[in-house]
């Protein structure tokens, strides 16, 4: 029987091929939750623990919380995916996802472990030239730092009165952490964590009487594996070192 044809443009599906993808695809979901469940009773503490967190968590607070993990547990690899993309933990791309927002997924377990404050930010040597803004209206007349195709930011800004477009940013990145670097080098003015950038030396927060939503910080990993004894042990580190994320950060 045959279920794919070549052709110019690649592979494609056969009609007998697609009336058995539905099949397939039960096939992969149950051999999917069986991995999950086999892992979830597996007591063994030995073995590798993945654990999936955005890139400004991950590069700058991950590592050192991480490596008070290991010397905890030494017998534990740790596999860290950095990735601003929602890892699926229904397919088991990762043990441990670290959000900044409440897994809806059905089949997970969530814990908010704390809410990161956000202030608008700029190094010391753009505001010599710049000066600094004295309301939010006046955000307008400044050099913006945000995001490039990601429209989160706009969003948020129309949330506070203010009708920005992407031509406002002059320097626009979708990677957050390029963005941090962006606001310590005097690109401009940009939103990040208080507790981060309190310690950049020269970086100073204004607008500080403007309230921007915080952040949420939240634990998940399906429910099949949470009574596996890495994934347990890893969940409860987690949630002890990330309430106060920024407690060992040096900038």
């Amino acid at each position: 029987m045959q279920l794919f044809l070549r052709g110019r443009s690649g592979m494609q599906v056969t009609e007998h091929g697609a009336d058995l993808v539905p099949v397939a695809a039960d096939m992969v979901a149950n051999a999917t939750q069986f991995g999950r469940v086999a892992a979830g009773l597996d007591n063994a503490v030995d073995g590798t623990l993945r654990i999936s967190v955005n890139d400004i968590l991950g590069i700058a607070i991950m590592p050192r919380i991480l490596a008070a993990f290991q010397q905890t547990h030494p017998e534990i690899a740790v596999e860290l995916d950095i990735s601003n993309t929602a890892s699926n933990l229904l397919s088991r791309d990762a043990d441990i996802a670290v959000r900044m927002f409440r897994s809806v997924q059905n089949d997970l377990v969530a814990r908010k472990i704390a809410s990161l404050p956000l202030g608008f930010f700029g190094h010391e040597d753009y505001f010599a030239t710049a000066g600094r803004p004295a309301s939010a209206a006046d955000l307008t007349d400044h050099r913006l730092i945000g995001f490039d195709r990601d429209p989160a930011l706009i969003a948020a800004a129309k949330a506070l009165g203010l009708d920005l477009t992407p031509a406002n940013f002059a320097f626009r990145c979708d990677t957050i952490l390029a963005q941090t670097e962006a606001i310590r080098a005097g690109a401009g003015i940009g939103i990040t964590h208080i507790g981060m950038a309190a310690k950049w030396a020269g970086v100073t927060q204004v607008l500080a009487e403007v309230t921007l939503p915080p952040l949420p910080l939240w634990l998940a990993c399906h429910a099949d594996v949470r009574h596996n004894k890495r994934v347990r042990l890893g969940v409860d580190f987690l949630a002890d070192q990330l309430r106060d994320p920024y407690a060992g950060y040096r900038g």
